[in-house]
């Protein structure tokens, strides 16, 4: 269904909200950033802002479910198509660099609260993005059991093998933005993998 001029010009003003939100939450802590900086970023006025979200709590949750939904729709797409273990490994990884790519100042947002979600500490989740994100977590854990019994991985454990695989992404992720590189998500995602064969493969 086409939507009419003014839903779309209403919505386009609510995409760039969001974009400027997640800027916003990017660089400041949650409680430390304003819905007066948002407005700023976004060159829009506060009577605009709060006509599309009434609070900065509001803010905040429709700028990680909509990370998270873009994710979720991305690795349904991506793990589809029935692939050995480390291929869908790989494909996950993709799916993550991919939300990353050309907005990395959303990364520090994105590992503050799944780690408030890993250690089960009280945040800010609503109740879709906390399933998403288990749903994300389990379909990895069926990944790395079925490259376990493959004998492509080490038997550390899922939540150790978990843990890894979330920490060497983050910290190429990290390098490729710090450093300042211009390189793929898949170049990003070559290196994550090749450093968790290193230390949570067969042969390791």
């Amino acid at each position: 269904m086409t939507m009419d001029r003014k839903s779309l010009e209403k919505q386009q003003r609510k995409d760039l909200l969001l974009e400027a939100a997640g800027t916003v939450f990017g660089r400041k802590p949650f409680d430390e950033a304003t819905m007066q900086e948002v407005a700023a970023e976004a060159q829009i006025g506060m009577q605009g802002l709060y006509e599309h979200f009434p609070s900065k709590q509001e803010l905040y949750e429709q700028v990680m479910l909509r990370r998270a939904e873009q994710f979720f729709v991305q690795a349904e797409a991506l793990l589809h198509t029935d692939r050995p273990p480390l291929e869908q490994l790989r494909a996950m990884f993709l799916a993550y660099a991919d939300q990353f790519k050309g907005r990395a100042i959303w990364l520090p947002m994105f590992i503050h609260d799944r780690v408030y979600f890993d250690w089960g500490f009280e945040s800010r989740f609503l109740p879709r993005l906390k399933e998403i994100y288990e749903t994300e977590r389990s379909r990895l854990k069926a990944i790395l059991r079925q490259a376990v019994g493959a004998g492509q991985l080490q038997d550390l454990g899922e939540e150790f093998l978990t843990q890894l695989c979330f920490g060497v992404l983050e910290a190429s992720l990290y390098h490729s933005h710090r450093s300042g590189i211009d390189e793929s998500p898949g170049a990003c995602v070559d290196r994550a993998i090749a450093c968790f064969l290193r230390g949570a493969g067969a042969t390791a």
